[in-house]
């Protein structure tokens, strides 16, 4: 069990409030839900925001995304290794498949909601899997982006689909 610690925080009312309301919409302590958000809002701020980035409301971006043509797509994607290198030098992170997994793919779907982000390994066996709801050409486009950085790392696809705006991808680690 992790070790913890007491501190005595003071919240506006309105605050209070809210995270109470909350806190019991989802069915958890006060306490959970603010060490949720906090470690959220710290994880995010540590690892995504370590670059630029911009917020805007979702239909807008899908605007962008269904306004643009397959190529423009597709050249965009193709950036997804050079971003993510640039984001783990300055986190001094090693760019490898296990870093890219746990430190890139789960924090973009857990922070950004690009998607919902799930992977499973037996031995040397890896099946990434990003669920999307934000239409068929995000799908194409987080498809291109997603396999860009796999085969920057050097991984050789076996299988990948994309149906629905369920991407998946199934591949075996080579070991040196």
């Amino acid at each position: 069990m992790p070790t913890t610690n007491r501190v005595t925080l003071r919240l506006p009312n309105q605050v209070l409030e809210i995270l109470k309301e909350e806190a019991e919409k989802k069915d958890l302590t006060l306490n959970a839900l603010v060490s949720k958000i906090l470690f959220k809002n710290i994880s995010f701020d540590l690892q995504v925001k370590a670059m630029p980035n911009i917020t805007i409301p979702p239909e807008i971006f899908i605007e962008f995304i269904n306004k643009s043509d397959n190529s423009t797509i597709e050249k965009i994607a193709k950036n997804g290794p050079a971003l993510v290198k640039k984001l783990f030098r300055i986190l001094g992170l090693t760019f490898d498949l296990d870093n890219v997994i746990n430190n890139y793919f789960e924090m973009v779907g857990k922070y950004c909601e690009w998607y919902k982000f799930s992977h499973q390994i037996k031995h040397n066996r890896y099946r990434l899997v990003f669920n999307t709801m934000l239409g068929h050409k995000w799908a194409i486009f987080l498809s291109i982006y997603a396999k860009s950085i796999l085969e920057s790392l050097k991984i050789h696809l076996d299988e990948e689909s994309v149906n629905d705006g369920v991407i998946v991808f199934e591949f075996s680690k080579r070991t040196a």
